[in-house]
């Protein structure tokens, strides 16, 4: 509990630049979410494994194994153990897109630069496209230095976007095509993110998916208001339980199903 504050930073940091940060317990969701979220203001990943499968998974025999922190790349290879420090991350993440131009650029796109310094790669790719043809060789060297990085950060997005769907993660993956449609308005990306939430928004498992996770937010609601105290969990049980019957197969019914296996009797 006492690294909350530090994890919450490096989120803060370095989610942008690719760090997902996964806090695994075998405490429940809701006792989790009330001392981790809104008591200590926790907002990266959290999730609940009673049973201890994860940690199994990676403890080396003879070594204790909560609290432990591991750092894991792309591949899902542990490259160090314990809560990383910023120069360990910023070396991990020297393969991954970073945002940071990395470089000065002619005066001339000043207002281009600033609007991808801000987020606005749209406006930023377009104000960069005026000066592609442009007869400085700096300035039009410089020009398509920036729209490639428009175009790297759209890229890293999409890759978001798709790992989302394939983890069947809808609500992170609806607020990330709402922010690709908002930050980069006029580029292809944008089209995209347009045609893949029409394709999301007609797809029936998805929309049982969403049904389930708002029904799973109301139960880890009731859990937490229970605080721990088992005669008060009876609400959270049985919302638990409808959740894993009235949807099964889905996120949620896993969450759910989990969510039962670690609540006090």
């Amino acid at each position: 509990m006492n690294q909350v504050g530090h994890l919450e930073e490096l989120n803060k940091k370095y989610y942008d630049k690719g760090l997902r940060i996964i806090a695994v317990s075998n405490e429940s969701i809701g006792l989790l979410q009330a001392q981790v979220v809104e008591a200590r203001g926790g907002k990266y990943w959290i999730a609940s494994d009673p049973e201890r499968a994860t940690v199994a998974g990676y403890i080396t025999p003879g070594r204790r194994g909560i609290p432990h922190a591991y750092l894991i790349d792309a591949t899902g290879t542990v490259v160090s153990e314990g809560v990383p420090d910023s120069g360990r991350i910023e070396q991990l993440l020297e393969g991954v897109f970073d945002p940071a131009l990395g470089r000065d650029l002619h005066k001339s796109l000043k207002a281009a630069v600033k609007s991808y310094e801000k987020g606005d790669y749209g406006k930023a790719h377009a104000a960069a496209a005026r000066y592609l043809e442009n007869e400085d060789r700096v300035i039009s060297s410089d020009a398509t230095f920036l729209q490639e990085r428009c175009v790297a950060c759209a890229n890293f997005n999409k890759g978001l976007v798709e790992g989302g769907i394939k983890q069947k993660d809808f609500t992170t993956v609806y607020a990330d095509l709402k922010m690709i449609s908002k930050k980069f308005a006029g580029m292809e990306i944008a089209q995209w993110a347009a045609a893949k939430k029409k394709e999301l928004d007609g797809s029936a498992e998805v929309a049982t998916e969403m049904k389930a996770w708002k029904a799973l937010k109301k139960a880890r609601s009731k859990e937490a208001g229970a605080k721990g105290k088992a005669k008060k969990l009876g609400p959270a049980r049985k919302a638990y339980k409808s959740i894993v019957k009235k949807y099964p197969g889905t996120r949620a019914a896993k969450m759910a199903e989990q969510a039962l296996k670690s609540l006090p009797q």
